[in-house]
This record gives structure tokens, C-alpha cells and sequence, in this order.
């Protein structure tokens, strides 16, 4: 085989343990809108990393962190409505990426990239930050999972121990934005939120227990990316949306597995 499709293989594992192990948290906390919300920021973060020179990594996690802090903050007051918060923010930050690109676009500038993704092209300095991104996500997840676990299963106990939830909140919601940076040149913007809440949903069907469930997520993630990976290359088919429909048939083939108690 060819280098870029042991990098591409090498991608898949690294952003799948991400996805993996987040979406868990995702579904049990019904985030799925907040974690669609934030992965549409993520075109205006790739256009704040163009425009800027920072780099499209940096300038995602800039971005999706600014946003998702936004978003956290807005949801403690009464006068909006979590889904109200999440609607505005998302259409704007899309819009804001798509307008900014125009700006600063140019004809090597490939779009489709950027919007469905595209692991082929993934380099080596890539692999590094997609997996200091994994040590760093699975660190704080696992030092921190019996506050996490708590929080997202009893909020008031959680409360009256003594957690912060806002903080709690805070430190989930850059994790998300981490997770984001890396899967954009997977499956790129709009399809970031498949990562995050099929894997999982499928290990929900086929585990008895939140640990299990959070390696079963890992597994299928990455069975199910190295597969679409594997189809969109053997019948030339863009790589973000055929790891997507790999996902969607586990999903559905899952619902006639029995359920785990």
C-alpha cells in the first residue's frame, strides 16, 4: 500500500478513539445539537486558520472553544432557551466560514475538502496532532470520569457533593471542540456529528455498562471508518460520506441485535 493510506489507516484509529470515548458522553448527556452546533463553527475556524496563518488546527480549536464557552454561558440564563442558543450559533458561525472563505478563497482552495473531508491527503504532522489530541482527550476523561459520570447521570447529586458543573461543563465542551479540529479532514464539517453519536449509539444496543460501552464505541468507530475507508477507495466514492453510510448500516443493523440490560 501506499504512505498515504497508512496515514489515512493511522487517522482513522487516532480520531475514532477520540469519538469514540466522547460521544458516550455526548448521547447520555443529549448533546447531539450541541455537538452539531459546534462542529459547524468549525468552517469558520479552518477560515480563521487560512486567513490568519495560524493553521487550520489551531485556528479550529480557537474557534470551537470560543463558541462552545459562548454557548455554556448562554445556557445559564433563563432568558434563552438551549435550543434558541444552539439554532443562532450554529447558522452563524456556518455562514461566517462560508462568507470568510469567499473572501479569502482562491481556485486552490478545494471546498469539497473542507465540507466532506478528505483522510487521503492527512500528513504526518497531522498523525501528531491527532493523537496528542487522543492522549490529551482520554487523560482528562479518564482522571476526571467519576465527576463526569456523576454529572451526566445524577446532576443534582453531582451538585450537592460539592462539583463545579459549570467548570465540568467548560471542560467537556473544549473537549468537543478538540474532538472537532481532528475529524474535519475525516469526514469533514458537515459531517462531523456522525462520528460522535453513531458509534456510540450502536455500542448503547450492545453494552451493559458505561465502560463497556465507551470501548464498544471505540471499537465500532473504528471498524466502521477503516471499512468506509476501504470502500471509498476500491470504488473511488468520496471518503466522508461513505465512512457516514458505513456507520448508518451498523446502526441499523444494531437495532435487530439483542439488547443489553
Amino acid at each position: 500500500m501506499d504512505d498515504f493510506i497508512y496515514r489515512a489507516i493511522i487517522a482513522s484509529v487516532g480520531v475514532s478513539l477520540i469519538a469514540g470515548s466522547l460521544g458516550c458522553f455526548v448521547i447520555w448527556k443529549r448533546l447531539s445539537y450541541f455537538s452539531d452546533s459546534i462542529s459547524h463553527s468549525a468552517l469558520l475556524g479552518v477560515a480563521l486558520g487560512l486567513a490568519t496563518g495560524l493553521g487550520i488546527n489551531l485556528g479550529l480549536v480557537i474557534v470551537g472553544g470560543l463558541f462552545a464557552a459562548l454557548i455554556v454561558v448562554l445556557q445559564q440564563k433563563d432568558f434563552w432557551s438551549s435550543d434558541a442558543v444552539l439554532g443562532i450559533f450554529s447558522h452563524i458561525s456556518l455562514s461566517l466560514g462560508i462568507v470568510v472563505l469567499g473572501i479569502i478563497g482562491n481556485q486552490n482552495t478545494d471546498y469539497f475538502a473542507y465540507l466532506f473531508g478528505d483522510i487521503l491527503s492527512i500528513t504526518t504532522k497531522d498523525l501528531y496532532w491527532i493523537f496528542s489530541v487522543a492522549v490529551i482527550v482520554i487523560s482528562i476523561l479518564v482522571f476526571n470520569w467519576k465527576k463526569l459520570l456523576l454529572l451526566t447521570l445524577n446532576e443534582e447529586l453531582a451538585k450537592a457533593e460539592g462539583i463545579n458543573k459549570l467548570y465540568y461543563d467548560l471542560l467537556f465542551m473544549f473537549l468537543i471542540a478538540l474532538a472537532v479540529s481532528v475529524s474535519v479532514q475525516i469526514v469533514g464539517v458537515l459531517l462531523i456529528t456522525s462520528l460522535l453519536i453513531i458509534p456510540p449509539a450502536i455500542a448503547r444496543v450492545i453494552s451493559n455498562s458505561p465502560v463497556v460501552m465507551i470501548f464498544s464505541s471505540m471499537v465500532v468507530s473504528i471498524s466502521s471508518v477503516l471499512a468506509g475507508l476501504y470502500f471509498s477507495i476500491d470504488f473511488d466514492l468520496a471518503t466522508g460520506p461513505t465512512i457516514v453510510i458505513t456507520l448508518g448500516a451498523l446502526f441499523f443493523i444494531a437495532q435487530f441485535l439483542p439488547k443489553k440490560v
